[in-house]
């Protein structure tokens, strides 16, 4: 039996009528928390390089579907087959340059394409924006790095300068913490104050964004 067969089978028994109480507890809702929590445990692994800690924590994370796809399947809603098909007929929509016969020229066309198909699939107005699509529970700093690689892409003049130059990770992991220190020392939630910088240009943004 192929391994993933029989992670569905451990699945199955642990939602099954004499399965663990626990589980058979859990809703889509209730299961929210870890898939937050396994996500952050990978990154984790993989920041301290050590394979068998990634092994696990992508194992980890790995089940959290598999679990929501047992119980929607337990609840007559969806199957993991769908969950399978849907990613893999993604994959070969916005990879035409692969699987079709589009021709690209660079990367940055690679990702306008992406884009494009992206928004012809949700049945996006040409007017959307594209900052779209950006969930807005991402953490801040994930959510602001998006952002403003959108607001590049688009050659938008509301994209925060850097009036700091070519830094390291290193130095750049260290102006971070310093600006952290600061806002920690004048009683300001740094969180809140990224969020709210951009609720503000993300603002400025859309409304610029089609008077051109």
């Amino acid at each position: 039996m192929h391994p993933f067969e029989s992670l569905l089978q451990v699945a199955e028994k642990l939602l099954g009528p004499d399965g663990c109480p626990w589980d058979l507890k859990q809703t889509f809702l209730s299961l929210q928390p870890y898939v937050l929590e396994e996500a952050h445990e990978v990154i984790e692994a993989v920041d301290a390089d050590d394979d068998s800690k990634i092994v696990e924590e992508l194992g980890d994370l790995l089940y959290t579907i598999v679990f929501y796809g047992k119980l929607a399947e337990k609840n007559g809603r969806f199957s993991i087959l769908d969950i399978v098909n849907c990613i893999k007929e993604k994959l070969i929509r916005r990879h035409p340059h692969i699987f079709g016969g589009l021709q690209v020229e660079s990367e940055d066309e690679i990702v306008k394409n992406w884009e494009k198909i992206k928004a012809a699939e949700k049945g996006e107005a040409k007017s959307a924006s594209a900052l779209d699509g950006i969930p807005p529970t991402m953490p801040s700093v994930a959510r602001a790095q998006k952002i403003i690689k959108r607001m590049h892409r688009a050659k938008s003049p509301f994209i925060p300068q850097n009036n700091l130059g070519a830094l390291t990770e290193d130095e750049i992991g260290n102006q971070m913490l310093a600006l952290i220190r600061c806002a920690e020392e004048q009683g300001i939630d740094a969180e809140s104050a990224l969020r709210r910088s951009l609720t503000r240009i993300e603002e400025a943004f859309r409304k610029g964004e089609f008077k051109k």
